[in-house]
Parts: structure tokens; sequence; C-alpha cells
């Protein structure tokens, strides 16, 4: 039913919802969720066509109408049935109807970016419910957007003086992407599909020869991938082995050896050992400062087993070298370690041994730069976050994009679009 107003009421409703050259012609309907307005052009212009974006001085095919959402006004949604006239484009000979930079298909553009901002801080299948919307409209409505940014944004890829590398699973069965993550910005600035030197160099190329050598330091896993593509894309740069994936590495061998001590102890019934040595006792392991009691329990432990307290002693002995001031104190206090760990005879430390000798200069670097991939680890964190709240993704480009919304360039914090 269409309810009358006055040209005063409408003048009102017009400056409310500020259109672009339309005004409120009048009120369809009313009801306790929804209002229905009708709009049409103050002034006519010509149209400008949604196939090439130009204007078009060629003679109206046809005019039609469309209803589209706005932003809702004392919480009932708004409708506006809007006319658009339909063309002949002289550059594809096709007939095409007018566009409106204030819309975004059958949405305003105010409305679309509120979808963009809900989704940045929410799953798509919430906002899409905060909406009334469903899910598939939301995602489209979302990636085009995301699209568009990363066009403006992204491309050309920014240039970091300093960066962190690594990788995050997205899917099952080995199937991962590749942050790049600028650390002073503490942003991912470039991500795509993959992991190993192919994906790294596919950066390296997007920033160009000049731009990559001009980056001052990179820190990373150690990859071997990675290590190739930056030894030949960015040869200006100082590696840094990150400190937090050497401890992993140390914690991982600590660990391997506590499981074979730990099957030997149940073979030979030994239930003191196999107590101490059980998993739900490993982290007391892996901490660097136990508590008094944790101790105690390691102090039983250099009793009843020699290898595990060797192994003890050799991590204890490489958080050392971080403590030390210079790198050359660094570097002395690593050549001892070394050869420790090699006399040990402890099969996962020798192996380390020779990893970190392979690796040395790159572990020493952090006494020159010290830069982390803690940046990236948290980021990661974030990921995987936001993969679960959406029970994963199926489209990568997506992710890649949703990534970049919530931890890169694209997160509408830093810059609020309104048209």
């Amino acid at each position: 039913m269409t309810e009358r107003r006055n040209p005063m009421q409408l003048k009102t409703i017009t400056e409310l919802l500020h259109l672009p050259n339309f005004q409120v012609e009048k009120v369809l309907e009313q009801t306790e969720t929804a209002i229905h307005f009708y709009v049409d052009m103050i002034e006519s212009v010509a149209p400008v066509c949604s196939a090439c974006g130009t204007v078009h001085h060629s003679p109206v095919h046809s005019v039609g109408w469309i209803r589209v959402e706005d932003l809702p006004l004392s919480d009932k949604r708004v409708f506006l049935y809007v006319p658009k006239r339909k063309l002949h484009c002289p550059q594809d000979g096709r007939i095409r109807v007018e566009q409106f930079s204030w819309l975004r298909g059958r949405f305003t553009s105010r409305f679309a970016d509120q979808v963009y901002r809900l989704t940045s801080i929410t799953t798509n299948a919430e906002a899409g419910w905060y909406l009334h919307l469903d899910d598939e409209t939301v995602y489209r409505i979302d990636r085009g957007i995301l699209e568009e940014l990363a066009s403006e944004k992204l491309f050309p890829v920014p240039t970091p003086a300093t960066m962190s590398v690594d990788e995050v699973a997205w899917q099952k069965w080995h199937k991962y992407v590749t942050n790049v993550v600028d650390i002073e910005q503490r942003k991912v600035i470039w991500n795509h599909h993959g992991r190993g030197k192919s994906t790294l160099d596919a950066f390296f190329k997007a920033l160009g020869k000049d731009n990559s050598s001009t980056i001052d330091a990179i820190a990373c896993d150690g990859a071997k991938g990675f290590l190739s593509s930056i030894r030949q894309h960015a040869q200006n740069a100082l590696i840094v082995l990150d400190h937090f994936h050497v401890k992993s590495y140390l914690n991982d061998a600590l660990d391997t050896v506590r499981k074979e001590q730990l099957k030997k102890a149940r073979k030979d019934k030994n239930t003191d050992l196999a107590d101490l040595l059980h998993c739900r006792k490993k982290f007391i392991l892996m901490q660097g400062r136990p508590s008094d009691r944790q101790r105690n329990i390691l102090d039983q432990l250099a009793e009843l087993n020699d290898a595990v307290y060797k192994a003890m002693l050799l991590k204890e002995q490489f958080l050392e070298i971080y403590r030390a001031d210079t790198r050359k104190a660094a570097s002395i206090g690593l050549g001892q370690w070394i050869t420790a760990a090699w006399r040990s005879g402890i099969p996962a430390f020798t192996e380390l041994a020779e990893k970190f000798h392979r690796k040395r200069h790159f572990i020493l670097n952090y006494f020159l730069r010290k830069i982390t991939t803690a940046i990236s680890e948290g980021i990661n964190n974030k990921i995987k976050r936001l993969k679960r709240m959406a029970y994963g993704y199926k489209d990568v480009h997506y992710f890649l994009l949703k990534i970049h919304q919530h931890c890169g360039l694209l997160n509408p914090r830093l810059q609020l679009k309104y048209e």
C-alpha cells in the first residue's frame, strides 16, 4: 500500500538517504520490519554504460527498475526502487543497463561496505544472519570488494626493508600458502598458494629486481627452498634463521630422545623411569625455567637415565648462546655446542649438529639484526583461527584475500571505504 507524504517529509527523507542526483518520490510501503521507497533522478543526465564504463549519448532503448537494499533506518530494512535505463553500447553492439556509482549490484555501496567490515570481524554466515543475507550473497559482495581493494593496495607489491616469510596449511594433504610479512608494518604484504623456492621466486618476480636488492634483512625458518630463492633474488639481504624455529628443533630432538628412552624403559619394565618419561611430563623437559617441584623431577631423571640428561644439558647449553653479547662470542659458543653434540653419540643431536653446522652463518646473523618470524607465527595463529571459524575454505584465491583482510593491508580498520 502506498503511503502519502507531503513534499517536506519526502525532502527530509531524501536528505537522510543522501543519494547522488536522486530523490525520494514516494513511500511505497512501510511494515514493522521494512520501508520501501521509490526514487527518481533529480536532473536527467546521459547514462553511463555498465559494460565499458563510458557515457553514451545514444537514444534510450527502454526504462525499467530494480529493487536495491540500503542500510537500515530505525532498525527497519530499507529497499529502494530505482529506475534504470537500457541503452545501445556502440563498443560491443549490445543492449546494456546503465550503472550508478552508488550502487553495487542490488545493494548500495555503503551497504556492501557494511558487509565487508562485518566479514573482517566475524564469519560470512554470521554477517549474513545479521544483515538477512544468504551465504552466497555475502561471499559475492565480500570477494568483489576485496578484489577491488587488492588491485589498488597490493599491486605493485610494497617493498619491505625487513621481512619474514613462513608457510601455513590451508587444507589437508600438504596444501600450504606462503605469507610474506613486512616486519616494520607487521602486516602481510604478499601471499600465494604453495611453498618452497618456486613460490618465493614468484614474490621476488612481482617485487622486481631493483626492489629486491634493497631488502635489508629476511627472517625465515631455514627451509632449503626459501634460502635458495633469497640468495638468488635478494643477494644484499641478511638471512636470519629464526631463533624460535631453532629452539623448536632442539625441543624436537629432545622429545625424540625421550620417546626412545621411554620405549626402552617400558621394554625393560623400568616403571620409575617410564613414569618420569611419560608424555604427561614431557613439557617439563621443554621448559626453559622449571619450578622447584619440576626441578626435583628433572634431578630424579638425571639419576635414572644418562641419555635424556645429556640431551637436556645440550639444550640448555645451546640456549646460552642466545645470551651472548656479540656475534663473535656467539660463534665460539655455537662451535663448542656443535662439537659437544657430535661427541654425545645421541643420533638426534648429532643430526641436529650437522644441520646447525651447515646453517651456522644464518644462526649467527641474529646477532647482527635481531629479527625473528615471531610476527609471522602470530599471523599464522590468526590465519588458523580464521580457517576454523569458516570451517575451511574451498577457494584458495578467496582464502588469500581473507588473509589480507584480517592480517594485511586490506583490513578495513586501516581505511574505511565509503562511496
